[in-house]
């Protein structure tokens, strides 16, 4: 099988965005932190030459088979998938599954020969569990050494077909804890919006910086102004391709819970959330998540994902683990 490439720029690359979204579609998990939505807010803020950035296109018979969006690192000599662990919870090589083995193998050996990329490491972080660089590692009759340490997890949610299947799935006592809290939420004069497009995005990003930063100190450690310029293109470049749903709740005027959720592909994915402490007696944090999982439901989605971390409400919720792997090549 002979598969040719081509190293493009990222602005050259950018330029492929429907060829790149078609061949998302058709990966084995398929997921918003490698799209050019995603990227293109992140490579805007953090990277100052982007000549460090090289996009290799694989085709088999002119059709696009695979795309390595690579940052090269001259003086460390290590190669990695372009994002970082802070802000990405999944990276990876996009591909096709039916031409992983063979794009993997052109990659690790005759890519890095040519490029003089002999004596490089590829440090690759936060590859998930369903990526075809597994199967490659462990049948692959390669030079190549692979070193995987598990990293994190990130728990999801199998959905079923309606709100009152979803919550028999629960154990009995979880099923009345989340009932429970639905009516105490509903007994208040809360109100709730859904935000989705960027008109209303400029007014909700400030309330929920601030929000963000008050409900623990961590968070306004992480929160920079680096940071707050990446999550506001971000949520504008997803806005502009309707796939942003941000879940508000509200004490008249006041915001006191938002779950921001990307909608790709049949997958909601929760990206990040924050309430105000001081309404925990009516759990808003947790309500604004069960009411994202019930419009994830209502809306046909296949799959909820809570994303990175192992926080104890998301397996309460029926969240079962994807776990990601620390891969380094050599």
């Amino acid at each position: 099988m002979e598969i040719k490439y081509l190293e493009l720029s990222w602005n050259e690359a950018k330029e492929k965005i429907n060829d790149w979204n078609d061949l998302l579609s058709q990966s084995d998990f398929p997921n918003p932190f490698v799209s050019i939505a995603f990227y293109d807010a992140w490579v805007n803020t953090f990277v100052d030459d982007i000549s460090n950035i090289k996009v290799i296109f694989f085709y088999y018979d002119n059709n696009l088979v695979g795309i390595a969006p690579l940052m090269v690192d001259l003086e460390r000599k290590t190669i990695a998938i372009l994002g970082d662990k802070d802000l990405f919870d999944y990276r990876d090589i996009i591909v096709n599954p039916i031409y992983s083995e063979h794009i993997y193998e052109l990659l690790f050996n005759k890519i890095t020969k040519e490029n003089n990329y002999n004596d490089f490491a590829f440090i690759l972080e936060s590859i998930p569990e369903q990526s075809g660089l597994f199967n490659y590692s462990d049948n692959a009759n390669t030079n190549n050494q692979f070193v995987k340490l598990e990293e994190d997890v990130t728990p999801i949610i199998n959905l079923v077909n309606d709100w009152e299947e979803y919550l028999m799935s629960l154990s009995k006592k979880q099923r009345h804890e989340v009932r429970r809290k639905i009516r105490k939420f509903e007994a208040q004069n809360f109100s709730s919006n859904l935000i989705t497009d960027k008109i209303e995005l400029n007014d909700f990003n400030s309330e929920f910086f601030s929000l963000f930063v008050k409900s623990r100190q961590d968070k306004e450690e992480f929160l920079t102004e680096q940071r707050k310029k990446f999550f506001i293109q971000m949520l504008n470049n997803f806005a502009d391709i309707e796939q942003l749903r941000i879940l508000c709740l509200y004490d008249d005027q006041k915001l006191i819970s938002a779950c921001i959720v990307i909608d790709y592909d049949e997958t909601y994915f929760l990206y990040n959330n924050a309430y105000s402490l001081m309404y925990n007696s009516f759990s808003v944090g947790l309500v604004s998540k069960i009411f994202a999982i019930k419009e994830s439901i209502d809306r046909n989605k296949k799959t909820f994902n809570f994303l990175r971390g192992n926080e104890k409400y998301k397996y309460s919720l029926g969240g079962e683990d994807i776990k990601l792997f620390n891969v380094r090549v050599n």
